[in-house]
Parts: C-alpha cells; sequence; structure tokens
C-alpha cells in the first residue's frame, strides 16, 4: 500500500525542495510515514495553472494527499483537486469544502451558536448604503470588527478593523474605506462583520488556542503564544463538540475566552492552509490524518 502524499508549498529559490517556512513540518510529515511532493504556488494561485504548478511533483502512483502550504484562492483549489484527480489523487478535502471552511460564511450557519454574531455583505452589495446600514443595524451601538471572507487587517485595528460603534455610520464608512484600501485587488468576497469580544485578559493582544480536526473529531488544541498557555486549553467537551460539527473533513478551529470565562470559537479555517501554532502539533495532526487517508 503506497504512503499517503503531502503536497508542500515549493522554495521559489530551489523549486525542487521545500518552502523553508514549511521545511521543519515537512520533516515531521516524513517521519509519520509521507511521502512528501511539492508545487510551485505561484503558477497555481496566481495564474491557475496546475500543470505548471506541480511540474516538480513526483507521485509514484495513485493514493490520497493532503495540501499543507500558503492559502490559495478557491478556484485555485479547486484547479488543483481536478488536476490531481486525473493523475489518480485524491485530495482528502473537496473544493466545496474547501470553499466552506476557507471563507467566514461558509460555516457560521452550523457553527454560530458558538461564535460571535456574524453578517456579511457580498462584493455585489458593498457600495450599496442601504444595505450597508441595515447590516451593521444588527449590531445596534455594539462594536464589531471587520474583515473579508478570508482576512483581516488588524495590523491597522483602529483604522481598518475595529469599529468601536456600529450605530455611527460615518466611523464605520471610514473604517470600511480604509480595509478595502488595504486589501486592494485581493479582496475576498465581501465584507464580513462580527460582533466584537473582549477575549481575556481584556486589553491584552488576544490569547488564543488553535484547535485542528479530522474528520470530526478535535485532534489536539495548542496555544497561539506562549502567554496563552497560562489560561488552559479549552475545555475537551467544547473541542468535542464543535469538530463533530464542522463541514470539513480537515479544519482548523480558533478559540478565545472572555473576560465572564466563556469559550468561544472565533474561527474556523481550512486545515490545509491554516499554520501550525507550535511546532510539537505536526505529529499528532498527521497520525490522525494518516488514518484518514489510509483506506480500511
Amino acid at each position: 500500500m503506497l504512503a499517503p502524499f503531502v503536497i508542500f508549498c515549493a522554495d521559489p529559490i530551489n523549486p525542487r525542495s521545500v518552502d523553508p517556512a514549511f521545511a521543519q513540518e515537512a520533516e515531521a510529515a516524513r517521519a509519520a510515514g509521507y511521502t512528501v511532493v511539492v508545487l510551485d504556488h505561484d503558477e497555481l494561485d496566481h495564474r491557475t495553472d496546475p500543470g505548471a504548478a506541480l511540474r516538480s511533483a513526483r507521485f509514484d502512483g495513485a493514493g490520497s494527499a493532503v495540501y499543507r502550504g500558503w492559502m490559495l484562492r478557491d478556484v485555485a483549489y479547486a484547479a488543483l483537486f481536478d488536476a490531481l484527480a486525473r493523475r489518480g489523487i485524491d485530495l482528502v478535502t473537496s473544493p466545496a469544502e474547501y470553499a466552506t471552511c476557507h471563507h467566514a460564511p461558509g460555516s457560521y450557519a452550523v457553527l454560530k451558536r458558538w461564535m460571535p454574531a456574524t453578517t456579511w455583505l457580498p462584493v455585489s452589495q458593498m457600495d450599496d448604503p442601504a444595505a450597508l446600514d441595515q447590516t451593521l443595524a444588527a449590531f445596534g451601538a455594539a462594536p464589531v470588527v471587520l474583515k473579508d471572507w478570508v482576512k483581516s487587517q488588524a495590523g491597522y485595528w483602529n483604522e481598518a478593523c475595529f469599529i468601536p460603534d456600529a450605530s455611527k455610520a460615518d466611523e464605520a464608512r471610514r473604517v470600511i474605506r480604509r480595509f478595502r484600501e488595504l486589501q486592494g485587488d485581493s479582496l475576498v468576497g465581501g465584507l464580513v462583520f462580527k460582533a466584537y469580544i473582549p477575549l481575556e485578559p481584556v486589553g491584552s493582544p488576544a490569547f488564543e488556542y488553535r484547535a485542528f480536526v479530522v474528520k470530526g473529531a478535535a485532534v489536539g488544541s495548542w496555544p497561539r503564544s506562549r502567554e496563552a498557555a497560562d489560561l488552559g486549553a479549552p475545555p475537551s467537551a467544547l473541542l468535542d463538540e464543535v469538530a463533530a460539527s464542522v463541514p470539513s473533513p480537515f479544519a482548523a478551529a480558533d478559540f478565545g475566552r472572555d473576560a465572564d470565562g466563556r469559550w468561544w470559537l472565533l474561527e474556523v479555517g481550512d486545515g490545509q492552509v491554516s499554520g501550525l501554532p507550535v511546532a510539537e502539533a505536526a505529529g499528532a495532526i498527521y497520525a490522525a490524518l494518516r488514518d484518514a487517508l489510509t483506506p480500511a
């Protein structure tokens, strides 16, 4: 039986090698029994050319695979999925499942009971003042956080991410305008508005945990910063409930605790393009994925 494949982004300087950002993880994958192959991320994501992207990929037969690398547009991921299928390689996550967890609105309906209240405007309605007013009205005078379907501009918190009072239209539009300027052509899907949750410790950077989910089971959760470890991990019962509801075979889920001690599911992402919170997480994740990728 062939070992499962893991497909990493290639080093732009040495295209037959793994990108240095994923080199340590690739060693962990090899140690877990995977065959490592590489692809050219620019050819795939920028030019949507999976043939060129896979030029250096070497598969020694048909089998199952998981991608681990930089984010991909949904159309680029779908092109990769189809190109691999023609070579007898089955990616663990379908294009529909990828988009569901990669785009913020995709998984909200099934996960909203654990998440901050969230609304969104598609690109087609971003310049509709009435639609924007109606969307923000759901939050009253409460603070909200702005992002697109994939990313925020948290590095520009006050000018392009945080809206202190959703009822103040001029202030909200100022933040939205700056966010759109910074995102430029990279803006994905539209605008997403999330109720702001003051996480513990209040006034400090968010102390978050990231869990990985494989086939409906939480593999584990790890602190995203050294300081976050002081909070302790989210309750296992919460992790299990969320994992069982995640609409994808491989996903990442970020959790934070508010000042009242409640744990929130802050965000869900596709597991193939979510960074490891700590290098040590690789062993458990790849072991779980190998079981999922290996036919019974």
